[in-house]
């Protein structure tokens, strides 16, 4: 058994859990973060990678791809420890104050204070249910991530929604011959604009129509089969078809909640003395839910996680300071 206690734990690797674990490093703690899926960056790495994002302060206009990596670079700088494909399912104070979190896999994790940073929850991606998929997991995607691996190849994308409408439109300027395939005959969710936008684009539409078989040789997919008997050049197949959705096990924890989200007090508290919430999981009045608010809160929260630690810690660090040698 691993009983090693850090002085604050994270619960989220998304932009707000590693700019938390950037803003802890920079005030001397010992930290942790708890990542449920296999890797860092959260919704803004799984629904909109190839997004510009344009509220962010320095950014005229950055990807989500781009903003996840410069933040992760930033957040390993500090050397916390990262652990993945962990989901916390109980939290234990202890005698002294500090804290046992549990996970589901059995993981034990002994913290002083803790952070929340995981929105609403956690989220998987619907598998593809296709005769041959297990075959070819190397060219399944259910994230448009790193999408210069798609250069020269043919791509198809498996959805019914906006977000595949978003992935065709985004693949059309990088494969070489893009599908999109919708069982139904509309898109859900999707803008007026972006449905002018593909009818004006080189990608390939095919509405109610089903793919039912992919194909390959030596564990690479060449062939995608649907149900009219066409057969598909395809290279790399994406696949959004939902998600399923367990909403944060916040209250288990005895976290106060208001409609799914942790209620705060200004210096980022919850109802729970040593546990803090920042990003989409923390509300309080008129907040903005911008990725930008998360840093700030961030802030916040580790400057009142390193004073619950030590009360006579200074209440903030200034970055001009602690790197002017750098």
């Amino acid at each position: 058994m691993n009983d090693e206690q850090f002085d604050l734990t994270i619960i989220g690797g998304g932009t707000t859990g590693l700019y938390t674990a950037f803003y802890a490093g920079m005030r001397d703690m010992k930290t942790k973060v708890i990542e449920y899926q296999p890797g860092l960056g959260g919704k803004v790495s799984f629904f909109y990678p190839e997004k510009k994002i344009y509220d962010v302060g320095g950014f005229p206009g950055v990807s989500g791809e781009e903003l996840v990596s410069n933040v992760e670079k930033q957040a390993l700088s500090v050397e916390p420890t990262i652990v993945t494909r962990e989901k916390i399912s109980s939290i234990e104070k202890l005698d002294d104050g500090s804290f046992l979190l549990t996970s589901g896999c059995g993981g034990r994790h002994y913290s002083k204070t803790i952070i929340i940073a995981s929105g609403l929850g956690t989220f998987d991606m619907e598998p593809i249910q296709l005769p041959g998929s297990n075959l070819y997991q190397s060219n399944i995607h259910c994230t448009i991530q790193k999408i210069k691996q798609y250069e020269g190849k043919k791509a198809a994308v498996l959805s019914d929604s906006r977000v595949g409408v978003d992935w065709a439109l985004a693949l059309e300027g990088v494969a070489a011959e893009v599908y999109l395939i919708n069982h139904g005959t509309e898109f859900k969710a999707v803008y007026e604009h972006d449905i002018d936008k593909l009818e004006a684009s080189t990608v390939n539409v095919y509405r109610e129509t089903n793919a039912v078989e992919m194909k390959g040789s030596d564990n690479k997919l060449s062939e995608l089969v649907l149900d009219s008997g066409k057969r598909l050049e395809v290279n790399d197949l994406l696949v959004y078809q939902g998600l399923k959705i367990e909403k944060g096990k916040y209250e288990k924890w005895g976290i106060t909640t208001e409609k799914g989200r942790i209620p705060v007090g200004e210096d980022m508290s919850t109802n729970i003395d040593g546990i803090f919430a920042a990003g989409d999981a923390a509300i309080y009045p008129h907040k903005t839910m911008l990725i930008a608010s998360g840093f700030s809160e961030a802030m916040t929260a580790v400057n009142s996680a390193k004073q619950a630690i030590d009360p006579k810690a200074k209440s903030q660090v200034y970055s001009t300071v602690i790197y002017k040698h750098s």
